[in-house]
């Protein structure tokens, strides 16, 4: 007998759980190998971030899609019924736009919901285009072993794009971007399973243009640097206490 909605549920939030627990771990992993400066290890282990941050996006569709009170089991169905998992975010923010503002069949616009809820609409959509198709595509690109060379999607030649989209990322990129999409996540489980879209929404996109801020003006050298820096100095302290001590 298959699962009801509630057990599937309660599995997805365990799942969700399980790899953001993974992603921490990492993370920590992560920073102690750019203060040691090993820098095989640091790229090893960005590459397994991204990894992470591509299946942890897909958990946290999931959950939404289960979410009580949220989709009906044809919503569900129609969602998965999307072969890219882009496009599952998509239709999960249509069909929201749909439910909350009873569009059956007309296109969502300006003209059909309003121009604030068309802004929102249109704003959700350039986040999940542009912020989180690029992590789905290299998930995909790492899942199948690509680490050094990506190819194509017919994997008949080099892709330059996913070389360069692979070296632009970094330990302080991936925290910038997890926390972009965790900001997408929320507006669309309160467009979903919530009556607080409209009430939270400027206070979610905030944090999402300031993290999109930081993401576009924090330099990373620097910031690897202070890390190498910071580790430096306790060190010496270490070795100062210790020496003290004898």
């Amino acid at each position: 007998m298959p699962a009801s909605d509630a057990e599937l549920y309660k599995a997805h939030v365990q799942n969700l759980r399980s790899v953001e627990d993974g992603l921490a771990h990492i993370g920590r992993d992560l920073n102690r190998a750019i203060s040691n400066d090993d820098t095989r290890l640091t790229e090893t282990l960005k590459n397994l971030s991204l990894l992470l941050v591509g299946a942890w996006a897909e958990c946290r569709l999931k959950k939404l899609l289960y979410e009580p009170s949220g989709l009906s089991g044809d919503d569900r169905a129609n969602i998965v019924a999307q072969r890219a998992q882009s496009d599952r975010w998509k239709k999960a923010l249509e069909l929201g736009f749909r439910k909350r503002y009873n569009i059956r069949r007309a296109a969502v616009t300006e003209s059909s919901v309003g121009g604030t809820a068309s802004f929102r609409y249109n704003a959700l959509q350039s986040l999940i285009n542009n912020e989180l198709n690029p992590l789905i595509e290299l998930r995909n690109t790492l899942a199948h072993g690509q680490w050094a060379r990506p190819l194509n999607s017919p994997e008949t030649d080099i892709s330059g794009t996913l070389i360069a989209a692979m070296a632009q990322e970094n330990a302080l990129s991936i925290k910038f971007k997890v926390a972009l999409i965790a900001g997408l996540s929320d507006l669309i489980h309160d467009l979903l399973a919530a009556t607080s879209f409209e009430r939270d929404f400027d206070r979610h996109y905030h944090r999402i243009v300031t993290t999109r801020t930081n993401l576009e003006r924090r330099s990373y050298s620097s910031w690897r640097q202070g890390m190498i820096e910071k580790h430096i100095r306790g060190r010496e302290k270490r070795n100062q206490a210790i020496r003290a001590a004898d």
